[in-house]
């Protein structure tokens, strides 16, 4: 008698259909940029760690890292619209955990431009703006590998 071959996961995860391909694509179709934003021109990424039910239904999001500027609360928004297919595990009902990205990007801007953060504290009235850019090298000064290293601009003052 040959003996059935089990799977090596006990218990399947929840999946949505299509994969990350397919995730992004409903990301993008469902993403509305927040006003606030928008009018700030805020950009940067949120980080959501959902919930994801027996059913398939997201019934927890909460954002880890943010950008603030209605840009978490739409995210998290985006999040729970997301149904997922969760495989037949018997009587096993069990939720599932995972993270999640969300990119907002201005219209009309490339993700391959300089990365700028932007904050406002408003107790303090202080603002604070910083690009990150590739700072260019010459191959002929260089003998050897060398270590990374970080070149860093601090101007303070008031715009006029």
């Amino acid at each position: 008698m040959k003996k059935e071959k089990k799977d090596k996961d006990f218990i399947k995860s929840a999946y949505f259909e299509g994969g990350r391909s397919a995730i992004d694509a409903f990301i993008k179709q469902e993403l509305r940029y927040p006003k606030e934003a928008l009018q700030g021109k805020i950009e940067g990424t949120v980080s959501v760690q959902y919930t994801v039910d027996f059913k398939g239904n997201v019934i927890e999001a909460k954002v880890i890292s943010g950008i603030g500027h209605g840009c978490d609360e739409e995210a998290i928004r985006v999040v729970k619209l997301m149904k997922f297919k969760v495989p037949e595990d018997g009587k096993v009902k069990s939720k599932y955990s995972n993270k999640l990205h969300i990119h907002f990007r201005l219209p009309g801007s490339s993700a391959k431009k300089a990365a700028v953060k932007k904050a406002v504290i408003p107790a303090n009235n202080i603002q604070y703006q910083y690009v990150v850019t590739p700072t260019p090298q010459s191959t002929a000064t260089r003998t050897a590998p060398s270590k990374s290293s970080y070149e860093f601009n601090i101007q303070i003052g008031s715009k006029k």
